[in-house]
């Protein structure tokens, strides 16, 4: 198994916004926002299943064999504007999501 690596796809005002790959093939993508109008820390963890990786990078315009999470670098800005679980979705893929407030 390969060992997990990450990226981070957004660092701006008060949202930093990260993307792994997992050991087992996941890719989570987690935010932290300081800035929240609801809370004074908001947290989000989205996680697509290793089996919708190749989905996620077709989304993405890759290919088959592409690094997902260079794809997901290379249009960072596009997916954090439009919201990451939006963007997932609306390419057919379902992720799991959690969030808590602080």
């Amino acid at each position: 198994m390969a060992e997990p690596r990450g990226i981070t796809m957004w660092s701006a005002g008060t949202l930093r916004v990260d993307a792994e790959l997992g050991a087992d093939g996941a890719v989570e993508i987690a935010g932290q926002d300081f800035g929240h109008p609801m809370c004074d820390e908001y947290e989000y963890w989205i996680t697509v299943s290793p089996s919708d990786v190749p989905a996620l990078v077709t989304a993405l315009g890759g290919a088959d064999g592409d690094d997902v999470l260079v794809l997901l670098a290379s249009r960072a800005e596009e997916i954090v504007r439009a919201g990451e679980k939006s963007w997932i979705e609306s390419h057919g893929i379902v992720p799991e999501f959690f969030n808590r407030m602080g």
